[in-house]
């Protein structure tokens, strides 16, 4: 299990920078392939890998649930700064699948406000890989 005093109940809103934040735990809800099973409160999810079921959850538990999949809309709740949960719906363009040549997943956003976005997971083994190597 995992706990931050500085991201549980909102708190990373209080930290410096929490726009990063934001864009990071949207991120971890919309840089993925699974498909999410029932009612938004009892939400669960198909996944490829548990990694990947792993990262989605961890989303869910800081406020970004993912609760409706298309092949081209991604449907979110989203826990904001202002305590409220507000659905937004972001169109996939494109999909770009983890693989073993790449090692990362991206995934290409359209936001409701109209701004396109990629968003990149690089594979844990590939960065422990690369900081050993440099040593």
């Amino acid at each position: 299990n995992f706990y931050d005093d500085r991201l549980m109940e909102l708190a990373w809103a209080k930290e410096p920078n929490p726009d990063h934040t934001i864009q990071f735990f949207r991120l971890l809800a919309l840089c993925n392939t699974i498909i999410p099973d029932g009612p938004p409160d009892d939400i669960r999810y198909q996944a490829e890998s548990p990694d990947e079921a792993a990262l989605v959850v961890a989303a869910k538990v800081f406020g970004f649930k993912m609760i409706k999949r298309t092949n081209t809309i991604i449907t979110l709740h989203e826990r904001l700064p202002d305590d409220k949960i507000h659905e937004t719906e972001y169109e996939v363009l494109n999909i770009l699948e983890f693989n073993s040549t790449r090692k990362r997943m991206s995934v290409i956003i359209r936001t409701p406000e109209n701004r396109i976005i990629l968003y990149c997971k690089v594979g844990w083994q590939y960065c422990t890989l690369q900081r050993v190597s440099i040593c």
